[in-house]
């Protein structure tokens, strides 16, 4: 009778508890496809060492990413709201989410890390980490968000993908072919995710919204003269996005990244990476456009340009009846750096086909491939191109 009694209090309680949130809501997207992935280097004489995958269930998703989450809002009263979000990445369905079988480190274990940087998904035992923020928002001032969320720069870039950022090569999205982790052909320029970010989001006036963010950490050790063990990651972005003209979207995002494993005295092992892009959409009737103009900048401590890549996508996305969605696109683009073996052309191309059963199920195929073709080689590099090619037939169910 007391236990029941107990139990009683105890589910009174959590109700109390529930009914004081405006809102909570279960969401997420589970997406599994049969298909193959290779990954290709050519050696200067012509000789091709390659990597594929043929799976009859690739569970992380070819469409999109499997994931789960939760989000709610809290009313406080004059405008002004209480959020959160918490979404997990479901890694590997087809295997019932018991670990990840293509994102591996070269030994063929899980990468459970997640840097600073947010250059990790910190996968471990079927899930990783994406988004886990609170924030405070209301009409007049717009949202401030803390926690682990998407770059500003990431918006921006999925503001001018055809393929709508799908995992699959051949976009300057893809971070090369949906295979094992061996040496990928990946020009995307820029982290998903940042860590322990400030982000503040005005309200859109006159069709303009601005984004700023930060992140950072520094682990300093001060118990040797030299100071030898001094960490710190800081990542500064922000965008600007006009949405005042119908049907058109415009966006403009940056990120700078500053990464520091080195001592007080010597920074040589300082690293800089700069980010950013412009892209548009514009929905025309019979069809949608979409471009991106990306660059991403690495240098030295010491002001080296360690690469420098410029590349430019553009696609179409259209409706060829009610539950058909059709897309292509291509990008181009170059690398270069203060070392001749740096230099090279890079280039890939798209295509894709949806069919929607309903708003939340769909089944597709995605074929796309991409590569990077070194123009001048020496000693130091041996590699002519790197080449990652994939094609994916799949289901995708939203809930």
């Amino acid at each position: 009778m007391k236990k029941s009694l107990f139990a009683l209090a105890a589910v009174g309680a959590f109700a109390g508890a529930a009914q004081a949130q405006s809102s909570v809501t279960v969401y997420g997207n589970l997406d599994i496809a049969a298909g193959q992935a290779t990954n290709s280097t050519f050696a200067v004489g012509g000789t091709e060492t390659k990597y594929n995958i043929r799976t009859s269930g690739n569970g992380d998703g070819a469409l999109s990413t499997s994931v789960i989450g939760f989000r709610g809002t809290e009313d406080l009263g004059a405008g002004l709201k209480a959020n959160f979000q918490l979404e997990y990445d479901l890694t590997d369905i087809g295997t019932g989410g018991n670990g990840n079988t293509n994102q591996t480190t070269t030994n063929g274990a899980a990468d459970t890390t997640t840097a600073v940087n947010g250059t990790s998904t910190g996968i471990n035992n079927g899930f990783g980490a994406r988004q886990s923020w609170l924030s405070l928002s209301s009409s007049a001032f717009g949202e401030l968000k803390l926690g682990r969320t998407a770059q500003s720069i990431h918006g921006v870039i999925a503001n001018g993908l055809a393929g709508a950022g799908n995992n699959v090569a051949g976009s300057l999205y893809s971070s090369g072919s949906n295979a094992a982790s061996e040496t990928r052909a990946g020009i995307r320029a820029h982290n998903v995710y940042v860590n322990r970010a400030i982000t503040y989001t005005t309200p859109t006036m006159s069709g303009v919204s601005v984004q700023l963010q930060h992140g950072s950490q520094s682990i300093d050790n001060e118990t040797t003269a030299a100071r030898a063990a001094v960490t710190s990651n800081s990542e500064t972005g922000g965008s600007i996005t006009y949405t005042g003209v119908k049907n058109l979207t415009v966006a403009y995002g940056i990120s700078k990244l500053d990464y520091n494993t080195a001592s007080v005295s010597s920074t040589t092992a300082d690293t800089k990476t700069q980010a950013q892009a412009l892209t548009a959409n514009y929905n025309f009737g019979p069809a949608a456009a979409f471009f991106v103009a990306q660059e991403k900048k690495v240098n030295t401590a010491a002001g080296a340009l360690t690469s420098k890549d410029r590349a430019y996508e553009l696609g179409l996305r259209a409706p060829v009846s009610s539950a058909i969605t059709v897309w292509a696109s291509a990008f181009t683009g170059d690398r270069a750096s203060d070392t001749a073996t740096s230099k090279a052309d890079l280039g890939g191309y798209q295509v894709g086909v949806q069919y929607a059963f309903s708003k939340r199920s769909s089944m597709y195929g995605i074929y796309g491939n991409q590569s990077i073709k070194n123009k001048e080689v020496s000693a130091a590099s041996s590699t002519s191109k790197t080449e990652s090619a994939g094609m994916f037939l799949g289901v995708r169910h939203s809930f």
